[in-house]
């Protein structure tokens, strides 16, 4: 009997492989990024990655938005074993400076033109639009990196951040199987729900069940 999929990089392995030539994510240009063309961008983006140290455990910030390069950041992040610090640009620069100094990420992922949001000397700092060195912290460590270790769907995936009413950060967890049952439906997770884990059920969703996603140029 066939295992069921209870991770998210299962969930993306076994869309593609049913789907490698369909369309992945349709820009509001026009144009449209296939599941090769996705796949191939996530390899490389891993590769980046992994170049920098990244490996299961670690945690890398990602400033989530509805680009396809967020998406696919997102998603290789995801593969490499990597927990996801979601981060929204509506969040205050105190918001920000504190959940860095609280999670210390290993990595931050952000536009280029936010970079002032990210205090100095916090983490190597990457672009998302094209995965360009930012900034680079602990130059002379090693980043040689072998050997992932397999990823279980009880491993955390992702962890976001809601402001409350009295203006303060309240974390929420989600594994990687809570994830792929929130986004197929198959049973409702008990963590808290808020904005950016909506995003996500909007553009990753549907590219774990083989559709195609609106995605922003």
């Amino acid at each position: 009997m066939k295992n069921s999929i209870n991770t998210i990089p299962e969930a993306l392995s076994n869309a593609y492989l049913k789907r490698a030539s369909k369309t992945a994510m349709i820009l509001n240009n026009g144009n449209k990024i296939t599941y090769n063309d996705m796949m191939w961008d996530i390899s490389m983006t891993c590769s980046i990655l992994k170049d920098n140290g990244i490996k299961k455990d670690s945690k890398v910030a990602l400033f989530m938005d509805k680009t396809p390069q967020c998406v696919e950041t997102f998603l290789a992040i995801i593969k490499t074993g990597a927990v996801v610090l979601l981060l929204d640009y509506s969040y205050s620069e105190n918001q920000i400076a504190e959940i860095i100094a609280s999670e210390n990420p290993d990595l931050i992922f952000v536009k280029d033109s936010k970079l002032d949001l990210i205090s100095k000397g916090s983490a190597t700092v990457l672009g998302i639009e094209d995965n360009r060195l930012l900034r680079k912290v602990d130059s002379d460590v090693s980043r040689s990196v072998t050997n992932l270790a397999k990823i279980n769907g009880n491993d955390n995936a992702i962890v976001t951040f809601t402001v409350t009413d009295n203006d303060l950060l309240e974390r929420n967890c989600l594994t990687h199987e809570a994830f792929v049952k929130l986004t197929t439906g198959v049973k409702k997770t008990s963590n808290p729900m808020d904005s950016l884990v909506s995003a996500l059920k909007a553009t990753v969703a549907p590219l774990l069940k083989g559709a195609a996603v609106k995605a922003l140029v």
